[in-house]
């Protein structure tokens, strides 16, 4: 009773989990039981998104363009792979001797957005900020003139409000510049400083740590002298480190000790939106070649309303049947495995709606395998369960008998579906990953209803169960 009861526990929790994933505010606008739905993300083929395109501007000389092709099209995957959108389609295309790419976001509907995540050239460096100004002093032949001095020049933060004077040569010494480092770690989190705003703490690459080490040693300012106020402080001043993205400043400050293990954080006041595009910007590197964008616009759905309906109809003709069969030849416990089907599906949306994952027609086929999969499952230890009951144990025996002895022939098979699916997720892409994502899922969840759930409710039921000779049971 005891373990039926925990059971229990862990099913409903992970049902209002499901549940209460669906129901947060942030979804489409929708009505009735549409609403349960409304926070899962559809793909392109369901509901249209953003098409970008963009010409690869090749240098000129450069020995094998289609290389450079094929490495932006790796970083531009890498990149929205990384930032989520998993079902993303990237292609390239050639056209009056220029290379091409065209990138199509489903779901989403700002091309403002979706061009800050593509267009960037994701070009990292870090430098040493010397001067700052209020106003754009590119206009200023003073602060013009200051540039050229110093060696220096003249950089706008990401909202163009305040300017900097930077050096990429840390103290005039060549040894120390670092440009493009690759960083094999970015993920955004909460400042501790500030209120419900983001930061992005990074890694860079152990090749750069050394150099990062001896930049950040350089740089070094005692606390004690940016608290005096003094001549010495203003010194300081011309010594902080800047943080460069794409020609913008993303972050300015004193290094107030010695950075020697290659970790380092961006602050910019972001959203957490702005933090995530960020970090996947940092994780996917810079782009080879630069972006020129040639159109930007959104997209209808590529299937047509009836082609969806009929696939709809035809998925609900199918589970009909499915559940049909099951009440002929099951009885009781063909409603456990009903009740079975309904419980697997809202842990599958309950998933992709508190994930964001995306959701195609290749993810939908993903959730029918599964399906499949675990009326596969119950099957099995039905027809174990008959069998110990034509064998004279009681219904309360048969099925501690068949789960005993059903367990690792379901766990076996279903290991190896989602052995082969991970393999999918991690050497596929677009679509390909989104098949993976859903499998995986309904996998577990066919797993959890046929190992745990099911078992509760037939033990509920079990007083209920009768089985013919030969045939079905009742």
């Amino acid at each position: 009773m005891r373990s039926d009861r925990v059971r229990l526990i862990v099913s409903l929790i992970l049902l209002v989990a499901a549940i209460v994933a669906m129901l947060l505010p942030g979804g489409r606008q929708a009505k009735g039981l549409a609403k349960l739905f409304s926070r899962i993300k559809l793909g392109l083929d369901l509901s249209g998104g953003v098409r970008l395109e963009y010409k690869v501007d090749i240098e000129k000389g450069v020995e094998n363009p289609a290389a450079v092709v094929d490495d932006v099209w790796t970083v531009l995957r890498n990149r929205l792979d990384s930032a989520g959108y998993t079902e993303a389609v990237v292609k390239k295309s050639f056209r009056e001797n220029n290379s091409f790419v065209i990138i199509e976001i489903p779901d989403a509907t700002d091309t403002t957005k979706a061009e800050k995540l593509v267009g960037s050239t994701g070009l990292l460096w870090f430098g040493q900020a010397i001067d700052e100004r209020d106003y754009d002093p590119t206009v200023n032949p003073d602060d013009v003139n200051l540039a050229l001095r110093e060696g220096a020049q003249w950089y706008a933060d990401k909202n163009g409000k305040k300017w900097y004077l930077i050096k990429k040569e840390i103290n005039n010494r060549k040894d120390l510049v670092l440009v493009g480092p690759r960083v094999v770690e970015a993920v955004p989190t909460i400042d501790q400083r500030g209120v419900a705003n983001y930061i992005v703490s990074f890694t860079l690459d152990r090749q750069f740590v050394e150099l990062f080490k001896n930049i950040t040693k350089e740089l070094y300012v005692p606390e004690q002298v940016l608290n005096a106020g003094t001549t010495q402080y203003q010194l300081a001043l011309k010594k902080r480190l800047a943080i460069v993205l794409d020609d913008k400043v993303q972050f300015v400050g004193f290094v107030v000790s010695p950075i020697e293990d290659g970790r380092g954080q961006i602050r910019g006041n972001f959203t957490f939106d702005e933090a995530k595009e960020l970090a996947a910007i940092l994780r996917s590197g810079a782009l080879p070649a630069r972006l020129e964008k040639t159109s930007a616009s959104l997209v209808s759905p590529t299937l047509g309303k009836d082609v969806l309906e009929q696939s709809l109809r035809a998925g609900i003709i199918g589970g009909i049947l499915v559940m049909a069969y099951m009440l002929i030849f099951y009885g009781v416990m063909g409603i456990v495995a009903i009740i079975g089907i309904f419980y697997a599906l809202a842990i599958i949306f309950g998933f992709l709606a508190g994930t964001g994952a995306i959701l195609t027609l290749p993810g939908i086929a993903g959730i029918i395998f599964t399906i499949g999969t675990l009326v596969d499952g119950n099957i099995i230890i039905y027809e174990r369960i008959k069998e110990e009951i034509r064998a004279g144990k009681t219904p309360k025996a048969a099925i501690e008998i068949a789960f005993s002895r059903s367990f690792w022939t379901l766990f076996d098979a279903n290991l190896t579906t989602i052995i082969a699916a991970l393999f999918l997720y991690y050497f596929g892409t677009g679509t390909i990953k989104g098949f993976a994502i859903t499998t995986i899922i309904g996998i577990f969840a066919a797993m959890f209803m046929n190992l745990v759930f099911s078992k509760f409710l037939l033990d509920a039921m079990s007083g209920a169960i009768r089985v013919r000779k030969a045939g079905g049971a009742q």
